[in-house]
């Protein structure tokens, strides 16, 4: 701000000091305002830069998601009677399957009519509820896997309501509701869970003087109670009979979900089979998630050529680095799905000079259709194993992706890789090596056999990018340490406005000293003129 420095110092030199000390100021300020504003505003670009990076893994990670676990295998059902979906893409295989539904599970439903309302009186007590089966002579078999629940019914709490309340809070998979029969009457609707075996036998106890529970016993086969009996799920796979005890099938079919509705008199068909469009998307997403990724961070580091402009992060060493990690991903080989490596370029994908991918969907269809289990490399992670007799899990830590040999001796002592493997019964473990975090569990006798271990390229393109998106990684360091510079910019600007304003005070004083001197010589002046002149004047006298 100007200011009018000749009012201020009421002083007349004649000279303008407002403009000098302006001038002299600017001269000082200029050059150190202009270095620190520049570096503000290349710091404001890179971090806008590295912003715009992290964003661009973000939408990488969350881009790839759609295609994780999609092998091309598509399971369907030919009737609306049956539903079958893919739960475990590393366990389903392509099958074909007749299936005819003879039945289909149901729970045991007692209803106990006849009372006025939800307040009425039960009693108090409890009921004890036994689960197991119903046999066609009346008598009760228990289910040794399950438990009596018992119910109790306390002082304040014996109505149907309360009753109601007590038995959904046994959690003894039991449901307990209120039906509304007539205008006048309602029930007390207990429904078991699916299966023939979990049909339910109650016994209740009476407190004295508080009668009303020993309506809600069931220690025999009454129909005008049971309206719907315990039955399982029982239907014709091929020609073989099954029973389970719930609609809902996870262990007949590996990696599938078999869902009953109803039953059906003909013969339905159950498939799964590889899709070749379904595997081709899969992979173009992948193709075109890398690639959007690889350019942004071309464009944020390349250097201007030609005119052209710089990138905001132009030959930044963290950029280029993260840019040849994900180049990277384009020649690495995929290891622990087949005996040997699977790569990118199987699947016709070409990589051009700066990254920039490409798929040829015809030599993609081509080895999709000769070897559709292959492109589990691509998109679902997987442990596998030769044998049926030989099951694998993870124990902690996976194990390092590759092919192991598991040897099983007579004795029943394992080796994998010719390292002791630790046993627990049937199953087999070990704490060092590759295989560490490895977990085998053998049927019967078990059998040798290979184990296949791999991760899939979307989930190591989705570990880079999560490593990248850390708080304490390398990008989230670099936009920290670069808003702290900014920061310190803000902190230089005010330092610098405070030496300025302490600069214009001193050529201020310098000035008004100045102008004070020049006053005085003009005083002393005006003196000596005076005395000329009236030495003068006394000459002429």
């Amino acid at each position: 701000m100007s200011v009018d420095y000749l009012s201020t110092l009421n002083v007349g030199s004649g000279l303008n000091t407002t403009e000098i000390i302006d001038a002299l100021v600017n001269a000082e300020r200029a050059p150190a305002e202009s270095q620190i504003t520049k570096k503000r505003e290349q710091r404001t670009v890179e971090i806008s830069g590295l912003g715009q990076i992290k964003q661009g893994f973000e939408t990488l990670n969350s881009g790839l998601t759609p295609a994780t676990g999609l092998t091309g295998l598509v399971a369907s059902s030919t009737s609306a009677s049956l539903d079958i979906e893919i739960d475990d893409m590393a366990k389903a295989s392509a099958f074909s399957h007749s299936v005819i539904v003879d039945s289909v599970a149901a729970g045991q439903t007692l209803v106990f009519d006849g009372h006025a309302g939800e307040t009425a009186s039960v009693g108090t007590g409890s009921l004890t509820l036994s689960f197991g089966t119903w046999e066609s002579d009346g008598s009760f078999t228990t289910n040794g896997d399950r438990s009596d629940v018992t119910v109790d019914i306390a002082s304040g709490d014996g109505t149907l309501a309360g009753l109601r309340d007590a038995i959904n809070a046994a959690d003894a998979e039991v449901t307990a509701s209120i039906l509304k029969t007539s205008a006048t009457t309602h029930a007390l609707v207990l429904k078991s869970r699916d299966g023939a075996d979990h049909a339910m036998r109650i016994t209740a106890s009476e407190d004295a003087g508080a009668a009303g529970l020993a309506d809600f016993a069931y220690g025999a086969v009454d129909t005008n109670i049971e309206t719907i009996a315990a039955s399982d799920a029982s239907l014709r796979l091929d020609g073989t009979t099954i029973t389970r005890d719930s609609n809902t099938i996870t262990d007949l079919l590996d990696g599938m979900t078999l869902t009953l509705k109803s039953t059906t008199s003909t013969a339905s068909f159950l498939s799964a089979r590889y899709d070749t469009t379904t595997a081709t998307a899969a992979m173009q997403l992948v193709v075109d998630g890398l690639n959007g990724m690889n350019e942004m961070l071309g464009s944020m580091s390349k250097r201007g050529v030609g005119g052209e402009e710089d990138g905001p992060l132009a030959g930044d060493p963290l950029v280029r680095a993260l840019q040849r990690q994900l180049r990277g991903f384009t020649t690495t080989s995929l290891t622990g799905f087949q005996d040997d490596p699977i790569y990118l370029a199987d699947f016709g994908v070409k990589t051009a000079r700066d990254g920039t991918m490409s798929l040829d969907q015809d030599v993609f269809r081509r080895t999709f259709e000769a070897n559709p289990d292959s492109f589990a490399a691509i998109t679902n992670s997987r442990i596998t194993t030769s044998s049926g007799l030989v099951t694998a899990s993870v124990l902690g830590t996976p194990p390092a992706d590759g092919v192991y040999t598991f040897d099983l001796a007579n004795d029943g002592s394992a080796t994998i890789d010719g390292e002791a493997m630790t046993r627990n019964g049937d199953t087999y473990s070990i704490a060092t090596g590759d295989a560490a975090g490895l977990r085998l569990s053998i049927t019967g006798s078990g059998a040798d056999a290979t184990i296949y271990v791999g991760t899939s390229l979307i989930d190591k393109v989705s570990s880079f990018a999560s490593d990248v998106l850390a708080l304490n990684s390398d990008l989230g360091l670099k936009i920290t340490r670069y808003n702290e510079d900014l920061s310190e910019y803000e902190t230089a600007l005010a330092d610098l406005d405070t030496r300025i304003e302490s600069i214009r005070a001193r050529y201020v004083a310098k000035f008004s000293a100045m102008e004070s001197a020049v006053t005085s010589l003009k005083e002393t002046g005006k003196s000596l003129d005076n005395m000329m002149d009236a030495w003068r004047a006394s000459l002429q006298a």
